[in-house]
């Protein structure tokens, strides 16, 4: 643990420290040498709290969970402003391995656009800006049916078949028509649970498409039809 992180520590252990026993029977017994609890000493003698087999310990200031007393110690410099974990593609400072994991896909040449908010990466540009206005609160599109905004141009086009009754899923099952596809995989699941794909060769089903092209990489090339598309895999027909 760094030293600002443990200063931060020092700071909040003693007046909180009973709160860490969790699950302990008696809580300690504070007397005249209280005064003398540090960091150090207050972790090595957190009590886990304990519900069934599972055993963590608390941050004290955001209550978040961790398994080893070691992993709190990494999650206290995340509250102290330690910024340890450098880019060694561009010297940047992250908080934690979690923080650095995400912004190396930024130089991966695949995601190279990073949101300044969060972290996530994109493509491109315009996608970037347009998950941007989740953070920033824009909604530029406006529907001039009923005033209501929207953040993506395609948030729009969804909205507008609530006017026009446009329905373009169908589902391949029962042929029932949905306005868009979150609704259509939600119907999809009153089919006993079925996910949106299905494979044409052994019938399994995939809850994304991701998952399918995984799973057809698992049947011998000899298996598979000259003439498959993972189209045919879809179970819902859309028309736009």
């Amino acid at each position: 643990m760094t030293p600002s992180a443990l200063q931060l520590l020092e700071s909040l252990l003693l007046p909180e420290h009973p709160y860490c026993h969790v699950g302990v029977g008696s809580p300690p017994q504070w007397g005249d040498g209280a005064a003398g609890w540090g960091a150090r000493q207050c972790l090595s003698r957190v009590s886990p709290s304990r519900t069934g087999t599972d055993m963590a310990v608390f941050c004290l200031l955001c209550g978040k969970r961790f398994q080893t007393q070691s992993a709190l110690q990494q999650h206290m410099e995340v509250h102290a402003g330690v910024r340890s974990y450098i880019c060694s593609e561009c010297n940047r400072t992250f908080p934690s391995h979690t923080a650095l994991k995400r912004h190396l896909r930024s130089h991966t040449g695949d995601h190279p656009y990073e949101c300044e908010f969060c972290g996530s990466c994109f493509r491109d540009e315009s996608t970037l800006k347009g998950h941007k206005r989740i953070h920033t609160g824009e909604k530029p599109y406006e529907c001039n049916g009923c005033g209501k905004k929207f953040s993506l141009k395609h948030q729009l086009e969804t909205h507008y078949r609530v006017h026009t009754g446009e329905k373009p899923f169908e589902c391949k099952l029962c042929h029932q028509r949905s306005r868009d596809y979150s609704a259509m995989i939600k119907h999809l699941r009153t089919h006993n649970g079925a996910s949106p794909y299905q494979c044409t060769i052994c019938l399994e089903y995939c809850p994304s498409l991701s998952a399918m092209q995984k799973h057809m990489k698992g049947h011998k090339p000899e298996e598979i039809p000259t003439d498959w598309r993972i189209e045919k895999t879809y179970l819902y027909l859309c028309y736009v």
